[in-house]
């Protein structure tokens, strides 16, 4: 039997410790791999594969601090990046692939008209994704895009 997988899903920096100390405490229970995933939303004007350092910036950061995180806790931590138009979709094909057992991400409220109008990731994810899920709502920040 295969050993049980986690993936949480990191969007950046900010959140990763909790989303990480969540995961640790989650995968101790079921004696799990942890794999920390970042998906760099691209728009449709350019390439997935496109060479830019400055796309991917902010998920490397996140996943840097994710593996700082497990370092300090000695514990081991997958990483992967992703390049996708959705990321929704991505993590949802993530989890297809890896087969992960059950997915963690973080949920930032939104204004009602933007939640209607644009869609929410944790929504369609939570509707696809073919394993447990657990959401935390994260506090807000101050500069959050």
């Amino acid at each position: 039997m295969s050993k049980a997988k986690v993936l949480v899903a990191v969007r950046d920096a900010h959140h990763v410790d909790g989303l990480m100390r969540l995961a640790w405490e989650m995968s101790n229970g079921m004696n799990a791999d942890v794999t920390a995933l970042n998906v760099v939303e691209v728009g449709p004007g350019l390439p997935l594969d496109a060479e830019s350092d400055v796309l991917d910036k902010s998920g490397k950061e996140a996943l840097a601090r994710a593996q700082k995180f497990a370092k300090q806790n000695s514990r081991e931590l997958s990483t992967r990046l992703v390049r996708a138009r959705d990321a929704g979709h991505a993590i949802v094909h993530e989890v297809e692939e890896g087969r992960d057992d059950l997915l963690i991400l973080g949920y930032h409220h939104k204004p009602a008209l933007e939640e209607v109008i644009l869609g929410s990731t944790v929504q369609y994810v939570a509707r696809h994704a073919p394993c447990r899920m657990i959401v935390e709502v994260l506090p807000p920040r101050h500069n959050q895009p």
